[in-house]
């Protein structure tokens, strides 16, 4: 028999917000890009074999044709909201909230800074004499931001406010018997999902690959896709896996690199407990989050988590098997720290 998930967004609200999702993150992209693409293809017979595609803090500095504004419009303007969509459907699945709301907010804006940015860049171009100089991008730019906030804030009020549900606790465990001078420690590890993992290692060789050929071609600024490529190598190391240990200490939490990491000291935690977490409906994604809520912690998969409650600062959380074990034997230490009156009260209570 499968057990119910009460953190499931209910079925009605949950097809009444994908239905606003759709039609924002991907009818609307498409009529943008539609639209602007059909005005693109009626200029490009007036424009001569290279127009101006980038410019510097001088004016225009490179050249190209003008078909290269059809693809950028295409590729940005289409093609990130599709990603946008296919990724949010599939990695919500059951369990709505802000996140996703955003993400189809940012679908829509993204198309109209795309259709903004390449209409406006041919349109300052049209009727240029053969030797004119090339007009500056700076108010094109302006106008592109602003239909990226506006048609964004439009899409975010058009789809319906969905709460993500807080995962449920799971069954406490405060059996955990350690006596007056043992040691027992707990240690586990929790890593990204496979896929998720497959797919940032596949994304990183991407870029890799991309510094390699601007470094080898000598393009203008390599050094810049070099930097992307090594930063977000370095954050895929830090944040794909860690390392979990409970002991009479607290508990601390570490990259396999060794950073970042999260240490609680006993004294400083209220309760433990285990819950169930939905990373994206609760965190918004993986690794390092921070949630609406108050709470942080290291979100590695949809499943088991300790939630740890600390005496100043928000819960802290790590999603992890056996996390039911870990909460209680680090519960049975901040109970044994708490004093000789507060875990008579605890053992009275179990019985």
């Amino acid at each position: 028999m499968t057990t119910p998930d009460p953190t499931r967004t209910p079925p009605a609200t949950l097809r009444r917000a994908r239905r606003a999702f759709v039609l924002v993150a991907s009818v609307l992209p498409v009529l943008i890009v539609a639209i602007s693409a059909l005005v693109l293809m009626t200029w490009l017979p007036s424009f001569p074999a290279d127009v101006a595609i980038h410019w510097g803090v001088d004016g225009a500095d490179g050249f190209g044709p003008a078909t290269t504004y059809l693809w950028v419009l295409l590729g940005v303007g289409l093609g990130i909201p599709v990603l946008l969509t296919i990724t949010t459907l599939v990695a919500v699945g059951a369990h709505w909230g802000a996140t996703a709301r955003l993400l189809g907010a940012t679908a829509a804006g993204m198309s109209a800074f795309a259709a903004v940015i390449c209409l406006g860049s041919l349109a300052i171009q049209r009727d240029l004499p053969p030797a004119g100089d090339v007009p500056g991008i700076a108010g094109v730019m302006g106008l592109a931001f602003a239909a990226l906030l506006g048609v964004g804030a439009m899409a975010w009020f058009v789809q319906p406010r969905v709460r993500a549900i807080p995962g449920a606790a799971l069954t406490p465990r405060h059996d955990v018997r350690v006596g007056e001078g043992e040691r027992v420690v707990w240690v586990g590890t929790t890593t990204m999902p496979t896929g998720a993992l497959v797919f940032l290692l596949l994304v990183l060789l991407g870029l890799v690959a991309l510094a390699v050929i601007m470094v080898v071609t000598r393009t203008p600024m390599a050094w810049v896709s070099a930097l992307v490529a090594l930063v977000v190598g370095f954050a895929l190391a830090a944040t794909t896996s860690f390392r979990v240990r409970v002991t009479p200490d607290g508990i601390d939490a570490r990259a396999v690199i060794g950073w970042p990491r999260r240490t609680i000291p006993v004294a400083e935690i209220v309760s433990v407990r285990a819950v169930r977490i939905s990373p994206f409906g609760e965190f918004g994604g993986w690794g390092w989050r921070l949630a609406p809520d108050g709470r942080s912690g290291i979100v590695m998969r949809q499943g088991p988590a300790i939630e740890v409650h600390r005496r100043d600062h928000g819960p802290f959380v790590i999603t992890i098997d056996g996390a039911e074990e870990a909460a209680a034997l680090l519960q049975t230490y901040v109970d044994r720290s708490a004093g000789p009156a507060i875990s008579g009260e605890t053992e009275r209570a179990e019985r």
